[in-house]
Parts: structure tokens; sequence; C-alpha cells
């Protein structure tokens, strides 16, 4: 899921970085659940340096979270051992740890990571290796469609993203849709998964503006929109240009409706609510607001081993995720690629409290989920309205 904020590395750096993230791998190596069997590698990587830093540390946080019984307890007889890389935020280095994880240390399955420039290289290197790969938290449509047989996503997709934000930005009565989309393949995603979906409502995308992934000022970008006479804006893009546009909205007055593809995070919505002009609505994986009853069992677990740290909605989503990877190992007859590919396929629909909906894969279709929930931010205030979009608060100035 290309979710919030990154930046391209120059390609000098990046070979710098992957030469000292092939060399710094940790390994965490878990003792048998029973005696005998073949060890289950699992190598997890993730950007814990670089643009996506601080939302790929919590998906590895909430990846240890979960899988913190494996090490002790095994799955099906087999003792499991973890390895655990940073991949920089960037795609070159995501390959080299893929690539050393498969060729050296004779990893299992790749975990992660969860961001789309980071996900898609290292679905290349599963593929030609013949890996079975699971990503998190990526959303990239590519991932998943057409079939690739080792990749496996149980977020949803921009493209479901997309149908619900054209819902939604529908239920508004809005006429004119502007679009500002990052200048790379996930604003292009965005882009053509909002074309397609509003056309199933007689909308189009009728002004798009272009912005960097690591743009710090929008003002140009939200001024071309209102001069365009739009009636609410879509976000394709992530954090640090997301906090730049409602900057731009709140100090040039211009408080157009913004409803972002990407999710949200706590500082944006606190930007957000910071005043009661400003109209900002955000999808979330999640059945129910962080903390409220969907999330009980996660918030004991997390506050447990994080008691300083507060959740936002990714990392429930990435526990979810990682539970999900855990019930297919355990369905898996053996620990070959065939094996533990044929496990997530045919594991029964993952159930848990903090989802809207199971998460499954099967023969046909590796994408694990389809649900998307909104919540909104009007007045000040945040109200989360699920998929019943006709909730919304978007006319409320």
């Amino acid at each position: 899921m290309a979710f919030p904020g990154r930046q391209r590395r120059p390609r000098k750096l990046a070979l710098v970085a992957a030469v000292a993230v092939a060399a710094a791998v940790l390994t965490a190596c878990g003792s048998s659940g029973s005696a005998g069997g073949d060890s289950i590698k699992i190598g997890v990587q993730f950007g814990l340096t670089g643009a996506d830093a601080a939302f790929d540390a919590v998906y590895q946080d909430s990846a240890k979270l979960a899988f913190a019984d494996l090490t002790k307890n095994g799955v099906n007889g087999h003792s499991v051992e973890l390895l655990y890389a940073d991949d920089a935020s960037d795609p070159a280095t995501a390959v080299t740890v893929a690539r050393k994880y498969i060729t050296q240390d004779k990893v299992s399955v790749l975990y992660g990571p969860a961001f789309t420039p980071t996900a898609l290289s290292t679905m290349q290197v599963a593929s030609s290796t013949k890996t079975p790969f699971y990503t998190p938290g990526s959303i990239n449509p590519q991932l998943t469609k057409p079939l690739n047989k080792y990749t496996f996503a149980p977020a949803f997709s921009s493209d479901d993203v997309a149908v619900g934000i054209a819902k939604l930005v529908h239920s508004m009565g809005a006429k004119k849709v502007g679009m500002m989309v990052e200048s790379d393949a996930y604003g292009d995603a965005a882009l053509s998964g909002a074309k397609a979906a509003l056309s199933q409502y007689g909308l189009t995308v009728d002004a798009t503006e272009k912005i960097a992934a690591n743009a710090t000022d929008a003002t140009s970008q939200v001024q071309g929109l209102k001069d365009a006479g739009v009636d609410a804006v879509l976000l394709g893009i992530t954090a640090p240009p997301m906090a730049a546009v409602i900057n731009a909205e709140i100090h040039q007055a211009t408080y157009l409706p913004l409803v972002t593809f990407a999710g949200s995070n706590t500082s944006l919505d606190q930007l957000a609510k910071s005043d009661p002009k400003v109209r900002y609505y955000a999808l979330t994986p999640l059945a129910c607001p962080v903390g409220d009853p969907c999330t009980a069992d996660f918030m004991k677990a997390w506050k447990a081993e994080h008691p300083n740290d507060a959740p936002i909605v990714w990392t429930v989503q990435a526990y979810a995720a990682a539970k999900a990877f855990i019930a297919g190992l355990r369905n898996a007859k053996d620990t070959t690629p065939e094996g533990l590919i044929t496990g997530l396929e045919t594991m029964q629909p993952f159930k848990t409290p903090e989802l809207p909906c199971p998460i499954a894969f099967s023969t046909t279709s590796h994408k694990g989920n389809s649900c998307t929930n909104f919540y909104g931010i009007a007045g000040g205030k945040v109200s989360f309205f699920g998929n019943d979009t006709t909730q919304n608060q978007l006319t409320a100035n």
C-alpha cells in the first residue's frame, strides 16, 4: 500500500545504503515448538530509515508483536527463525536485502516492506526466485492484478479505495472534482483508479495538480485547484505533501473539501482539527476508531510492549495483517514454497475484530481484503462513518 511519504534517494547513496544494509541484517533465531521438522525462515524487511521510516517502523513493531509466539513455540512442529533488515525506504536497497535473504540466508518467505516502490521491487525478486512474498500494507493493484503466484497483499487495493472515495464524493453532491497526485507511480495509480471509479457516477477528474512526494509547500497547487472551481479535491499523495496541502488550505483560506487516498495519521488529523473550517476525509481499514471496543485485544497487547507509544490506524492494520499471515503458516502442510502458498490460499477467511471484513486469499486472487471505511474531520471534530457515506459532514463549514 503506498501510504504516507517517501522520497527518492540518489543512486550513489542508494548503493552505499544497500551495501551497509546487506552487512547489517540482524537474525533472531527462535527455539523449536517441538523436536524435528524443517525450520521456517522469515525474512522481514522494512524501511526503518529514509522517507518511509515513521510508518514502516509501525509495521515492524506490529509484526514483532504478532510474531512473539512463533519463535517460542514454532508452527506445526517446525521451528521459526525471524530475520530483520532495514531496506532504507529505497527500492534498490530492498532488492539487495531480498536477494541476500534468498541466496544467502535461504529464507522460506519474504515479509514486508509495506509501501509501493519497495514492495514492487521486492515482488520482482520474489517472482524471479519463486519465493513467497507477503506485503502487509502496500495497496498498489500491480501486486495482485494480474494474479502473481508468489505475492500476497492482505490490504485493500488503491482501486478499492477509489471506489469508496468516488462514492463519498458523489454523496456530497460534487459536480466538479479536482485531484492532486504525486509525481510517481503511486500518483499515477491513484489518478487512474479515481478516473475509473468516478466514471460510475458520471464524474470526471476535471483538474489535476502534481506535487513531489517530499514537498513541504502546496500553495500553488491548492490555488490552482481553487481557481479551477472544483467542489472537492482528491489527494493521491502521502504524508509530507498532505501536511503541506492542509497548511495551504488554512493559510490561504480556500477550505476545499479534501479526501485522501493514502489514509491519515495522528499529526495530520490534529492539523485538520486545528481549524474548524477545514474539511478533511480519510479512509481507514478498521471497523472502529483506534481505542474503541473492536481494537481492545490489540490495545492490550500493544500497551504491554509499548506503554508510552500511542498506536495509529496503520499499527492496528499491520497487526491484523500479521495475524492473518500466521494463520496461513499454520494452515500450510509443509515448508516448501508451494506448501506455504497453498497454506495461504486455502486457509479459512481470517476474521479479526479490528477489521470490517475477513482477510481471505484464493487460487484466483491474492488480494486479501476489499473493505474501506471512512472518517471525517469537520468543525474541528472527528466523525467515524464507516462505509455509510450518507453520514458524512462534507457540506459543513
